[in-house]
């Protein structure tokens, strides 16, 4: 039996003609060919069409360019068809996602960008645009033979991104990859724009000792229950009164509002986990009308911190128990939950979620993660969802 012969065509120009695409499929249906691969894109008034038929029952390449040489030539566009060979190389079965955001994208960029991939045997089948704002966002298809090594490729592609600013997430490409259901966030440095245990200590006056604290515990030298011991004992005499005036003046990272109505709104259920303190998370969920909320407990008497913490520390490991317990809860899978966070202690819960965001965050966690995002808005993530700038107006009108 003769193998189906396949063609290659490409029609491109400009027109202000509204039928061109119907006039072009009018002309096929004379011949019996099979569409087997369609790309169509209409973008001021210049088009790009790409095909690839497959020859059903009896066609060639002259007749066909017969057939729409016409068309082509009535809209003085320009029109190519290559015969494909018969045994074309197969793309692997493992297909992923790479999203690319960047304020200013360089050929350069792209070109160490394929070239990588292609060193990797890594095939990229398609790149296409995410309408973004004031940014350029693009979906980059992978194909691979075997499952990619993301935690390696990250590492790998970072390294590009101390030499080019741009943000990337890497995901499979399956039907999870739009239908997420549950997302986690960290609190200090993720949802709300700094560290309270720090501006709290302004409030004891040990605002330096317990900066350098912090420090050393959100670069993974120093044990996060050790540090936090230490950090909490030096708050000891700070008034429950301060302490709640300070909550009310929150700075939130931009982007929060319409990230959560977004989410909310496309059936999500959101949760804060903080290695901080739960009365700065009780109002966080309860100004946001979150569905989870979880931290420590600081201990209080007669109106002032003790300097302890009530009951088990909630630290980097029982994060990732709580955002799997909970999508349990929830009858979710792996593949549909997000976990967002910017420090050591995060690992563990980002690695729980099939889509783990580092954001703004020290290179240890960045190269462990499945996306990392440096952009001080909050909401750019969305894109790493796929959902479009128009998308994002269409639900959230402030």
């Amino acid at each position: 039996m003769k193998a189906f012969q396949n063609f290659l065509i490409t029609i491109q120009g400009a027109t202000t003609e509204k039928d061109v695409l119907e006039r072009f499929t009018e002309q096929l249906e004379q011949l019996s060919f099979t569409i087997r691969d369609m790309h169509y894109l209409n973008f001021e008034s210049s088009l790009s069409l790409l095909m690839r038929l497959e020859l059903a029952e009896s066609a060639d390449k002259e007749s066909l360019t017969k057939v729409l040489d016409k068309v082509a030539k009535k809209y003085k566009l320009e029109l190519l068809i290559y015969p494909l060979p018969e045994s074309c190389a197969t793309v692997g079965s493992h297909s992923y996602i790479l999203t690319l955001l960047c304020q200013y994208l360089p050929p350069q960029l792209l070109t160490k960008l394929f070239r990588h991939l292609r060193k990797r045997q890594l095939i990229v089948t398609e790149v296409s645009p995410l309408e973004a704002n004031d940014l350029h966002v693009f979906e980059v298809r992978i194909q691979a033979d075997a499952p990619i090594d993301r935690q390696q490729l990250m590492k790998e592609l970072l390294e590009l991104k101390s030499e080019f600013k741009f943000d990337l997430a890497l995901q499979k490409d399956d039907l999870f990859r739009r239908n997420k259901r549950l997302i986690f966030l960290d609190a200090d440095m993720t949802f709300i724009q700094c560290e309270m245990i720090n501006d709290i200590s302004r409030l004891a006056g040990k605002e330096v000792e317990v900066a350098e604290i912090t420090k050393r515990a959100m670069d993974g030298e120093i044990q996060f229950n050790e540090a936090l011991q230490q950090r909490v004992s030096l708050l000891k005499g700070v008034r429950l009164s301060d302490l709640e005036r300070l909550i009310l003046n929150i700075p939130y990272t931009p982007g929060v509002e319409r990230l959560v109505y977004i989410l909310k709104t496309l059936g999500y259920k959101i949760g804060i986990v903080s290695g901080g303190f739960t009365r700065v998370i009780d109002h966080i969920k309860q100004r946001y009308d979150l569905d989870y909320g979880f931290a420590n407990t600081l201990e209080v008497k007669n109106g002032e911190l003790t300097g302890r913490i009530l009951g088990d520390i909630l630290d980097g490991h029982q994060k990732g128990v709580i955002l799997r317990e909970v999508a349990l809860k929830e009858k979710l899978l792996p593949e549909q939950v997000i976990a967002v966070g910017d420090g050591a202690n995060d690992l563990e819960m980002l690695s729980s979620a099939s889509l783990g965001i580092a954001f703004n965050a020290k290179r240890y966690l960045r190269e462990r993660a499945a996306g990392s995002l440096s952009l001080p808005n909050l909401d750019a993530l969305l894109y790493f969802l796929g959902i479009s700038k128009t998308e994002i107006s269409g639900l959230f009108k402030p």
